[in-house]
């Protein structure tokens, strides 16, 4: 059996300062999610802007989060690049470091066949000893489920993060975890509960940089009440504002900008991003302090476990 942490793993954005990581904003940042209740981290994923950070300072920033994290909550460090060489270098060194497993999105950019695809999982695989998480996202090309069985033949292939927000495709999933040592986890927003409900192992969802703690809140809900009434309003709550992240025009760029308004400056995006229009950062600011109140209301002593 292969062992992945179940929960929120949240994937952290990458703090800036003058166009270089800021390790004392990347402190705050991680001692922030601990506190909310998350159940694992991951560095280097499509929220941490990878693909525009160097390989040194993807390195540098995994070496720095196993020193900050000191075993508290697994490690899952995302590898994918855009050149194999450079994929097998970054797992390697996560390896390394002390990683408790990768997660790895195939390259993106020019479309690469399957059969280059299936080499490229194989080539990192037989590099690391690590288990490693499929990374199914649509910039490096939407993976069927028969494609996805024939990776999981490889030996240290358990997982699947699936952003694809197809319910048909993540139906398939979890009937393959429930028949097998393989692990489902979740990263399309709004599909994040009721995926959870229907078995999946856990969520890795960029915006909770943001709201780990309602996220965490919830999930605890379920765990030790069930679907309560309670439970259903605070989760459409929560359905609504990631409804809202998803059409957002840069997804990273409002997350940095939440934690910001919470008081934890992590900069901007790297360019060419920018932060969205004043009127799109109202419209989040608003939407962000409704689902505040919503849980404030509802779910005072909810303490996430």
């Amino acid at each position: 059996m292969t062992t992945w942490p179940t929960g929120l793993l949240t994937p952290l954005v990458t703090p800036l300062r003058d166009d270089a990581v800021d390790n004392e904003a990347l402190d705050r940042l991680v001692e922030s999610q601990l506190a909310a209740g998350v159940n694992g981290i991951v560095a280097g994923g499509g929220t941490g802007e990878f693909g525009a950070l160097g390989t040194d300072e993807r390195m540098s920033i995994t070496e720095s989060l196993i020193t900050l994290l000191d075993g508290r909550v697994p490690l899952i460090v995302q590898t994918g690049a855009l050149a194999t060489r450079d994929s097998v270098q970054l797992s390697v060194a996560a390896e390394r470091a002390g990683a408790t497993g990768l997660l790895l999105a195939s390259p993106f950019g020019e479309p690469i066949t399957w059969r280059e695809r299936k080499r490229f999982y194989e080539d990192v695989a037989d590099a690391v000893s690590l288990p490693i998480m499929i990374y199914n996202t649509p910039p490096s090309g939407l993976l069927a489920f028969e494609q996805i069985e024939e990776l999981a033949k490889i030996e240290n292939i358990t997982a699947i993060k699936d952003s694809s927000g197809d319910m048909t495709l993540l139906g398939d999933l979890l009937a393959k975890a429930r028949a097998e040592d393989f692990h489902v986890y979740v990263g399309w927003d709004s599909l994040a509960l009721p995926a959870v409900a229907r078995g999946a192992d856990g969520l890795i969802i960029g915006v909770a940089n943001v709201i780990a703690r309602e996220v965490t809140t919830l999930l605890a809900m379920r765990r030790t009440s069930g679907e309560t009434d309670e439970y259903a309003h605070l989760a459409e709550q929560l359905r609504l504002f990631l409804r809202f992240m998803e059409r957002s025009t840069n997804y990273i760029a409002l997350c940095k900008f939440g934690l910001r308004l919470d008081g934890l400056d992590v900069g901007d995006p790297r360019r060419p991003y920018l932060l969205p229009p004043d009127d799109e950062l109202e419209h989040f600011t608003g939407r962000l302090q409704e689902l505040r109140s919503a849980f404030s209301a509802h779910a005072p002593d909810a303490t996430p476990r």
